[in-house]
């Protein structure tokens, strides 16, 4: 605790960040008084760390819950830098999800914050959130003139988000429909379009005679991504159709566009590996695209792997990509031929990317493949794409493409079974660093691989724990399945991690991090699983319970439209 005074403020940190995380519920009113001094003259970036601590303790001591939220809301107000203020944000929130009585009075928090917030983004997500929450309280009138006042007060952006969030209000508070219309014809008149616009149509929703339309346009979901909408649309101008723009039918596979800071980051990376550009793919220059790929973001690496694939001509007709997986590597990496494979996952087909690497000196590598062989028969080899050389310390390229049954979902195969792999080439010996005329056909044996159901399930890591449940609900039972069993495994981390590499979801609000010494830990996961040429949205369930006699036990349950798919993934935990 001395050290709680200590003039580096490293040192500081730490020692507060220590009691925070071992305290006991008698000190927290103490800890409390501590930090409050030193919090007053310490930078953003230690700050964060001590919100982070006290969200933990907060969710260790619920009920205490009132002096730690009154703490993190007086910090709220204070001064700070945006990402100061988000990670007291963000920390709220997550008590609120996991901690339901504290709902109204974070709430409230929020309501304060946001009359003096100078950051117009965090505005429009605690708009959104008190859109989504507060019809839901007990006395939902309360919020209103909070909201109404950032109408009056803020930019365009904020001002278009508070009439949405008054909007909900009045779709699903039958009490307060009456004033919001009043509220919202006066936006109706607002300098800026959207906001107008936006006005415009919700009075129209809420002027019919059942609310019921009104409920079902806030609470369902957009029919397509907002982008693809729009390509969409003006294709089915473009084409001048007779029959009415059907949604379910005229939507069109867009490529994700990207920023100018996403094209720049992805340059950047495939400068920094020194590779070239995916015209040269059977040059050899396409390593460092490969690379910079393995080295980025998920979303950076799809744009990489997306300009790669599309300058190939034989596979031009494999339609839009829909998930690269990470390399997996099919050598040690000492060996003499150095060995990874990216998968590629198309509607009808996989592409099978092998990254080779010639660590030889005295060898130039020519004319290289990978013959495969397959385990089940109906994945068939369509195309074999040959790297023409690889000289020492250089990373080439060859593909495989496979095309997979698709007649049904129950002849529809999401697993291939073991794949295996045979490295071919031809080796010219080095000379006084030239090239002998004479190559020597050879082959080197390569690790097994396997595609399963997880290469077909694209994770969706930014759904709150709240929208999961709103969603999990919005699906029902009807499509559900549900499967309970021994992990064989001691720790609930490995577990959890395990469990989450084999579905291949993304876990909600950091559900994946278990507590330290916790018995038992819950998981909420959500995904976009390819069946059919479409994509099915994918919710999971997962308990953990840890036991002295037979390890972790796992009990799952899995939601998608489709039946089929809940009831494959629960056996692809195996």
């Amino acid at each position: 605790e001395h050290l709680i005074n200590d003039s580096n403020r490293n040192v500081a940190t730490i020692a507060i960040t220590t009691l925070l995380r071992t305290g006991v519920e008698q000190n927290v009113d103490r800890l409390m008084k501590s930090i409050s001094g030193f919090m007053t003259d310490t930078s953003d970036e230690f700050k964060i760390v001590l919100i982070d601590a006290i969200k933990s303790l907060c969710l260790k001591f619920k009920h205490r819950h009132k002096t730690l939220l009154a703490f993190l809301s007086a910090s709220l107000r204070e001064e700070g830098g945006k990402d100061y203020k988000r990670a007291i944000m963000n920390a709220i929130l997550e008590i609120i999800e996991k901690i339901p009585e504290t709902k109204e009075t974070g709430l409230e928090q929020f309501c304060e914050f946001i009359e003096d917030c100078e950051f117009p983004k965090l505005s429009m997500k605690i708009l959104d959130l008190l859109g989504s929450e507060g019809p839901k309280t007990k006395h939902p009138g309360k919020y209103i003139r909070f909201i109404f006042n950032r109408v009056i007060l803020e930019t365009a952006s904020v001002r278009s988000a508070a009439v949405t969030a008054l909007a909900r209000f009045g779709a699903h508070v039958p009490e307060l429909t009456r004033s919001v219309q009043v509220l919202l014809s006066r936006c109706a008149s607002d300098d800026d379009d959207e906001v107008r616009d936006r006005a415009v149509l919700f009075l129209h929703l809420l002027e019919m005679k059942d609310l019921s339309v009104a409920k079902q346009f806030f609470d369902s979901e957009a029919p397509a991504d907002p982008k693809r909408l729009v390509a969409s649309l003006e294709a089915y101008l473009q084409g001048k159709k007779d029959l009415a723009f059907d949604v379910s039918k005229d939507l069109v596979e867009v490529e994700e566009i990207e920023d100018e800071k996403e094209k720049g980051d992805r340059k950047s990376a495939q400068n920094n590996v020194g590779g070239g550009t995916a015209a040269n793919y059977n040059g050899g220059a396409a390593a460092g695209t490969s690379t910079a790929a393995n080295n980025s973001s998920p979303q950076m690496q799809m744009n990489v792997y997306k300009e790669l694939l599309g300058k190939i001509p034989q596979f031009a007709t494999l339609g839009p990509l829909f998930k690269s997986s990470s390399a997996s590597e099919l050598t040690e990496s000492e060996t003499e031929y150095v060995v990874s494979c990216v998968k590629h996952v198309f509607k009808e087909y996989i592409v099978l990317q092998y990254n080779v690497t010639n660590n030889m000196e005295d060898q130039l590598l020519e004319n290289i493949t990978v013959e495969i062989e397959s385990e089940d028969p109906d994945w068939a080899e369509e195309k074999v794409i040959a790297e023409k050389s690889i000289a020492y310390g250089a990373t080439g390229i060859c593909f495989v493409c496979l095309s997979r049954p698709m007649e049904g979902f129950k002849k529809e195969n999401f697993n291939s079974g073991s794949i295996g792999n045979t490295l071919k080439f031809y080796v010219k010996d080095i000379e006084n660093g030239v090239p002998q005329s004479v190559a020597t056909e050879d082959e080197y044996q390569l690790e097994d691989l396997e595609i399963v159901e997880s290469d077909f399930m694209l994770p969706r890591n930014n759904i709150r724990t709240m929208d999961f449940k709103n969603k999990w609900d919005e699906v029902g039972d009807a499509t559900q399945a549900i499967k309970k069993f021994s992990l064989g495994l001691e720790d609930l981390q490995n577990a959890v991690d395990a469990v989450i590499d084999l579905l291949g979801m993304g876990p909600c609000d950091n559900m994946n991090e278990v507590p330290e010494n916790a018995r038992s830990h819950g998981v909420f996961m959500a995904g976009e699983f390819l069946s059919g040429g479409k994509r099915l949205p994918v919710l999971c369930k997962a308990g953990f319970m840890l036991d002295q006699r037979h390890g972790v036990t796992l009990k799952i349950a899995i939601r998608c439209p489709d039946v089929n798919v809940s009831q494959l993934l629960t056996t692809s935990v195996r």
